[in-house]
């Protein structure tokens, strides 16, 4: 599984933005997490995982939801994954940035 992150701004809340591609599954996954520092959340609040009827095999369901959550991420993210689902990646970790830097964490 790869597994890519991005601290984002929506509104006035700060979110960890964590996606990828499952290579077990053959499919592509979205996690939003509420990144306030005193909050210690133990589950997401989104998660693809929620939606088992959409198509978590098409990259434009991640884009639609994010889309659709007011989420902004780096076209280069999304780039990212989708090269990860190409490969077929998986046990890679990398950290983005908004202004669409990245740096590989693990692979």
């Amino acid at each position: 599984m790869s597994r890519h992150h991005l601290r984002t701004v929506r509104g006035t809340s700060t979110l960890l933005v964590v996606m990828g591609y499952d290579r077990p599954l053959n499919e592509f996954f979205l996690q939003l997490w509420d990144d306030a520092p005193s909050t210690e959340a133990e589950e997401p609040a989104y998660s693809s995982l929620d939606e088992p009827e959409a198509d978590w095999r098409d990259i434009a369901t991640v884009v639609r939801r994010l889309e659709e959550l007011d989420v902004p991420v780096p076209r280069s993210m999304i780039d990212a994954v989708v090269a990860d689902g190409v490969r077929r990646a998986g046990n890679r970790i990398v950290e983005h940035a908004p202004d669409g830097r990245a740096t590989e964490l693990s692979a």
